[in-house]
């Protein structure tokens, strides 16, 4: 789960580098093969890692004091860096000519803003889940497998909210990935097909396949070659989101670079921003000539390594890893690596 949440962070910090139109990031035109590569990913960044966050997500309730306490780990996890680091990214854009438009400070709390619309939407998420999970009892499996379908129906609707408060919006696009991994670690199909060579050799041909067909078609649509809508709530961008995810799985990636990125994946998450805004305008004023195949590394490299840098200066003092990091420090076990503390479902 390391590498794939290692994966996930490369991917996102890619986009953000390269940036979601001609007026961000690289500021590359939407004919490039820059902007060819941020589409074509579309269905993998965002979706994966709410599949990771349902697989290592917990909702076993046994009453209300079990729902509350689970809840309030949720919120110092996810609700008190996202309060503060968003705040500090608001600030900090204030700073620059791209922040003269700003929206109210007090909306960046309600409305999503930039991406940590991710963290509201991933609580919103679980918070339902956690009051699924109280009221299900003893049936929770079964309802929640039964919430899988509906959660694709809704998520077909593409509903649209005005305003998204919460980001309810982007929950909705989110929860079938969520709730696919979720479903997968309760029913123990990791280990019934994971841990089964056959199985699993025969899981990754047939997902390899339908996967092959899916993606040779996103990139078709991508360049307007064929009319399948491959939009972001759309059927077949769904197929290829839930493929994908499947497929990785059962893969079982090995690799220690992308495991070792995974472990800091929260930490990237939340400042990986702040590195690649900040290398962008040292570059844009001391090196305006610098190749965009240059660039992007650097950037890339910024964007993964400061805030791993980071998140080593933050978790030695308590306040800075609770209201930073969302990590409430126990004695010294809290300031040991983070492989154990570090987790998607956690935000």
């Amino acid at each position: 789960m390391e590498a794939l949440r290692g994966l996930a962070c490369v991917l996102l910090v890619a986009y953000h580098v390269i940036g979601n139109d001609v007026d961000h990031g690289m500021h590359v035109a939407d004919s490039s093969g820059w902007r060819l590569f941020t589409e074509i990913f579309m269905h993998v960044r965002m979706p994966l890692f709410s599949f990771i966050s349902g697989y290592v997500f917990s909702t076993a309730i046994d009453g209300a004091s079990d729902f509350l306490v689970a809840w309030l780990r949720k919120l110092r996890r996810i609700g008190i860096p996202f309060i503060v680091v968003s705040t500090l990214f608001y600030v900090s854009l204030g700073y620059t000519a791209a922040g003269s438009g700003q929206i109210p400070l007090w909306k960046i709390y309600v409305l999503p803003y930039e991406h940590y619309w991710y963290l509201q939407a991933t609580l919103l998420i679980m918070t339902f889940l956690l009051a699924v999970a109280l009221f299900a009892g003893p049936y929770r499996v079964q309802v929640l497998g039964a919430l899988l379908p509906v959660s694709v129906f809704v998520f077909l609707l593409a509903l649209t909210f005005d305003p998204d408060i919460f980001a309810l919006g982007s929950a909705i696009y989110l929860i079938p990935y969520f709730l696919l991994g979720h479903l997968i670690r309760l029913v123990s199909l990791d280990r019934s097909i994971g841990d089964d060579p056959g199985r699993r050799t025969a899981a990754v041909v047939g997902l390899g396949i339908v996967f092959s067909g899916l993606f040779v078609l996103d990139i078709l649509s991508v360049e307007q070659r064929i009319a399948v809508d491959f939009s972001r709530q759309s059927a077949a961008g769904l197929a290829l989101g839930l493929t994908v995810c499947l497929l990785l799985f059962f893969v079982r990636i090995r690799s220690r670079w992308l495991e070792w990125i995974g472990v800091y994946s929260y930490s990237i998450y939340l400042f990986h921003v702040f590195a690649t805004a900040g290398l962008r305008r040292i570059i844009l004023a001391h090196y305006p000539d610098t190749p965009r195949g240059v660039f992007f590394l650097l950037a890339l490299a910024a964007g993964i390594g400061l805030p791993i840098l980071l998140h080593h200066l933050f978790i030695r003092h308590r306040a800075t890893a609770l209201l930073l990091l969302g990590i409430e420090l126990k004695g010294d076990a809290g300031r040991a690596e983070p492989r154990l503390k570090i987790k998607m479902a956690s935000r």
